[in-house]
């Protein structure tokens, strides 16, 4: 085994030199080269190996984060997908392998590009995997096992995806911070206790060994603590410098703005020049305070999401209420008969269960959708929590282009509206059904009748002989499409009256009245002569036979007086007349209170009509000659 001797941190990787010799390797706390496992820094006696350890049951959620979602065992080279999901290395190579889909994504962010061609040229720097498409296979790709979401393969393969630095540095620091407690000599071949740290080397040493580090030249300026004092230090952070893949001996200090990639100096000549570029110190003031607050929004998200999902719960809850309320009145009622009316409950059963299915199907539908983005803010809001935790300015600003597009998907959000059952179904417990192979008469039917307006019926005979200011009621009966008389109302029935002469486009108010039994009345007053039109729609669909010839006359006019009798009304005169049938004896020619004939109340003297507000009804064989002035 090797000891640590120098750690240079680029995109994930590490570089170690030999300082002991393999014999006393045993002895010593060490790093394997092929693994990470992640463990709390706050333990001494667990060592942070890169051997993968088998996952096991009852873990926390703090350690299920350091566990491959794929493999459910610690990360191996942790990789960060496009949709801000991490995985180890080695399963995204098997995955690679194994599951690759190929597709024509016009909305992939590998086959975009700018007019100016800018980002093909960005390609190099921080390995951007979304911001360089000259790097991607036309076309091929796999789906993220978490979201499901396309990610499209680099040519270099699914090496070129983002280190998870996060995960990575808290293995690092926990690995240096524990090399801190081992209390063996580093350097010597024996097991020797250690007194000395050499800060700069990451090297526990004996006194011995210290006065010979100190002695060297090449270590003579190492700063050296007491293994005490190192301890009391605790080294919690680090540089943690990433280094430019195109030009690996330097640091990426710089970030283009252009492209939202940090890169370093020679790159800034070699492939941004025209770009507008800004040290990453300067950068991260911006663009930390932005993620910041789509750290927010996507808690936001996740609370608003919560929010919905229980409403859709909730609607499911009474939609689920509602259908068992209705199956439970079908089988209250056909226990009764249940010998005879067995198939008849099966029936009425299957027809709930088809409407129950639909609408839950819906509410299933919504929820997938929003269960998706609820996973999606949820892990935008813990990567950034990390990220902006752990992460240096230069990583927080490898992402920021990553989480602005995840964050914007989840902003797109729309809560959902509230569902509810459809009240066409309705359970009728007193309504009959022939069943043809029983002898029984079957109560209770579900109804889901829907109206026919061109076979529904309006009462016509009504309309022929109307008169001006007398009030019309005409009865409208509607059916289905098998032409069957529809029992319940709430259908959306509007009528209306105008003129037929020309000219004249004046309307009459029509009033419609739902009896809730499937008939409907309409009523209207004229108010001139004339030929008129009546038009009846259901659900603004006219009615069999609309538009209906409506004939309105002029009301006749009363010519006599409206009195209680004509001895009264004519101060005692004999010739007075009335049109009532009363008489009066010694002469008298009209009628008188509790005399043979009287009406028993007030009258018209032309005709004998009690109702005041009415048409004379006086015919042309009376004679109105004798009427009298009352004046």
């Amino acid at each position: 085994m090797m000891d640590i001797d120098k750690f240079s941190y680029i995109f994930g990787s590490f570089a170690r030199r030999s300082q002991s010799q393999e014999a006393t390797a045993a002895k010593r706390r060490s790093i394997e080269p092929t693994r990470i496992k992640l463990t709390s820094s706050h333990s001494k006696k667990q060592m942070i190996t890169f051997s993968k350890t088998k996952g096991g049951l009852g873990i926390t959620a703090e350690e299920a984060k350091n566990r491959c979602p794929m493999c459910k065992q610690q990360f191996e080279d942790p990789r960060v997908l496009p949709c801000l999901h991490t995985f180890c290395l080695k399963c995204l190579e098997q995955l690679e392998k194994t599951d690759v889909a190929v597709w024509c994504d016009d909305d992939s962010e590998a086959q975009k590009t700018d007019e100016t061609g800018s980002r093909k040229a960005s390609s190099a720097g921080s390995g951007y995997v979304s911001d360089r498409p000259g790097d991607f296979s036309p076309g091929k790709g796999f789906y993220c096992p978490s979201c499901g979401t396309g990610i499209d393969i680099p040519k270099a393969g699914v090496s070129c995806f983002l280190p998870n630095y996060t995960l990575i540095h808290k293995a690092t620091l926990a690995n240096l911070n524990l090399g801190i407690t081992d209390n063996l000599c580093n350097i010597c071949a024996s097991d020797k206790s250690a007194l000395f740290r050499c800060m700069i080397c990451k090297l526990n040493m004996c006194d011995i060994c210290e006065e010979v580090h100190h002695r060297q030249k090449s270590s003579a300026n190492h700063e050296i603590l007491m293994l005490e004092d190192a301890k009391q230090k605790e080294i919690s952070t680090m540089k943690r410098p990433i280094m430019c893949t195109r030009h690996q001996e330097n640091e990426m200090t710089i970030f283009c703005t252009s492209c939202y990639q940090v890169i370093c100096r020679d790159c800034v000549n070699d492939y941004h020049l025209d770009h507008i570029c800004e040290p990453v110190s300067r950068a991260v003031k911006t663009h930390f305070t932005k993620l910041r607050l789509l750290s927010d929004k996507a808690k936001n998200v996740v609370e608003e999401s919560a929010v919905a999902a229980s409403k859709l719960n909730a609607a499911s809850k009474n939609i689920e209420a509602k259908v068992t309320e209705v199956q439970e009145d079908v089988e209250k009622f056909i226990d009764e008969y249940i010998q005879s009316v067995e198939k008849h409950k099966v029936g009425l059963l299957e027809q709930i269960r088809q409407v129950r299915e639909e609408k839950l199907q819906n509410i299933a539908k919504e929820k997938n959708t929003l269960q998706k983005k609820l996973r999606d803010a949820r892990d935008v809001s813990y990567f950034l929590s990390d990220l902006l935790t752990e992460g240096s300015d230069a990583e927080i600003l490898s992402f920021v282009h990553l989480v602005i597009n995840k964050v914007e998907k989840c902003e797109n959000f729309e809560p959902t509206t509230e569902l509810k059952l459809s009240g066409s179904l309705q359970f009728l417990k007193e309504e009959t059904v022939k069943c043809p192979d029983n002898i029984f008469t079957m109560y209770g039917v579900l109804t889901t009748q829907s109206v026919s307006p061109e076979n529904c019926v309006l009462n016509t005979a009504v309309l022929q002989n109307l008169r001006v200011g007398k009030k019309v009621e005409v009865l409208l009966e509607t059916r289905d499409n098998d032409d069957l008389p529809i029992e319940r109302g709430g259908e959306g029935v509007t009528a209306e009256i105008r003129h037929r002469e020309a000219g004249i486009s004046k309307s009459i108010v029509v009033n419609v009245k739902d009896k809730r039994n499937g008939t409907y009345i309409i009523s209207f007053i004229p108010d001139v002569p004339g030929k008129l039109v009546l038009n009846v729609c259901i659900n603004k669909q006219p009615v069999k036979g609309s538009p209906f010839p409506v004939n309105v006359r002029t009301i006749k006019q009363h010519v006599g007086i409206y009195h209680c009798c004509s001895f009264c009304s004519s101060r005692g005169n004999k010739e007075a007349t009335c049109g009532c049938p009363g008489t009066m004896p010694g002469g008298y020619k009209g009628c008188g209170h509790g005399h043979e004939g009287h009406p028993g109340r007030r009258h018209w003297s032309c005709c004998g009509n009690i109702l005041e507000h009415s048409e004379c009804t006086r015919t042309k064989q009376q004679n109105c000659e004798r009427n009298f002035n009352t004046n």
